[in-house]
């Protein structure tokens, strides 16, 4: 009865320790990988994923066939049908659950390291922003010998939305905006060029020191009042312009002297507009770039 007992316990031993061999032989075999054609999405928009197979060993003949189950969150993508699968590299006769997600293929030639097949996967519109996966599971392969069990694979994808602007916002990458103030705008920066360098949904109204209406061809000086739309109105800075006449003159510089040495104190906008180098004070380094523009050492160009 003892020697029944250890052959068991020995039969039971071995099969755990084959099963562990072929499981890790399976995974050293090949590997499954799965890309997207983008990493962020917006609704509407359609993400192409493509599966691949690579890491074969060489005594592998190659797979002739292959099942797996597709798995992605229904609430941010439409439904999957047949037609968003597209093989590749001669893999054939693709069929899809609709209702499992599982999809199976063949392929006549033995396949090798090379792209399986592709998936159409489109965002719902309206869906919140967040992150989602897209993922191949229960992958199981055969060269027609025996099934092989490949890892499952799966890709994170961003959903992201256009911002949308309110009727009074303005944005721009090139200037800041903060509060009631539009600053770090070079002198002599024409109309239409600030234009070029902001976003808003509004009409813009550009009025000058003096209540005219700026054109296009006009240069912006520090004091300009921008009316957004009916709703909203900035204050605009451009850099160096202390004395408001939209250029940077031997008068800025004068001032920023004598504001230094406390002999004449700026304020508000004349202050804003002195800190040229922005950090938020007005030093010595602000009278030197000055100055460095003046005698054609420095370009506006290199204000930032």
């Amino acid at each position: 009865m003892k020697k029944i007992t250890i052959y068991i316990i020995e039969f039971i031993i071995f099969g755990l320790a084959v099963t562990s061999v072929l499981s890790a032989s399976n995974s050293d075999i090949a590997k499954a990988n799965l890309t997207s054609s983008m990493q962020e999405v917006k609704g509407g928009q359609e993400v192409v994923v493509t599966l691949k197979f690579d890491k074969y060993k060489e005594k592998i003949k190659g797979i002739n066939a292959f099942k797996a189950t597709l798995d992605y969150d229904k609430e941010i993508f439409e439904k999957v049908e047949q037609k968003d699968f597209k093989v590749k590299n001669d893999w054939e006769e693709l069929k899809y659950n609709q209702g499992t997600g599982e999809f199976v293929a063949i392929k006549k030639a033995g396949s090798r390291e090379e792209d399986i097949v592709q998936i159409v996967l489109k965002v719902k519109e309206d869906v919140e922003p967040g992150k989602t996966n897209i993922a191949i599971e229960n992958i199981i392969t055969s060269e027609g010998i025996e099934d092989l069990l490949l890892n499952n694979t799966n890709i994170q994808i961003d959903i992201i939305k256009d911002q949308i602007l309110t009727p009074d916002q303005i944005t721009s990458e090139k200037y800041k905006i903060e509060g009631e103030f539009i600053t770090r705008i070079l002198p002599e920066t024409k109309v239409s060029e600030f234009i070029k360098n902001v976003t808003t949904d509004q009409e813009l109204v550009f009025i000058d020191n003096n209540g005219n209406e700026l054109k296009e061809d006009d240069i912006i000086p520090t004091g300009t009042k921008l009316k957004v739309g009916s709703t909203k109105q900035y204050t605009l800075i451009a850099i160096g312009d202390i004395d408001r006449d939209a250029k940077i003159t031997i008068n800025d510089l004068a001032k920023a002297k004598l504001h230094l040495i406390e002999s004449e104190i700026l304020s508000g906008i004349e202050l804003k507009a002195a800190d040229v180098d922005g950090d938020n004070d007005v030093t010595i380094n602000d009278i030197a770039q000055i100055k460095l523009v003046l005698i054609g050492l420095k370009e506006l160009n290199e204000l930032k």
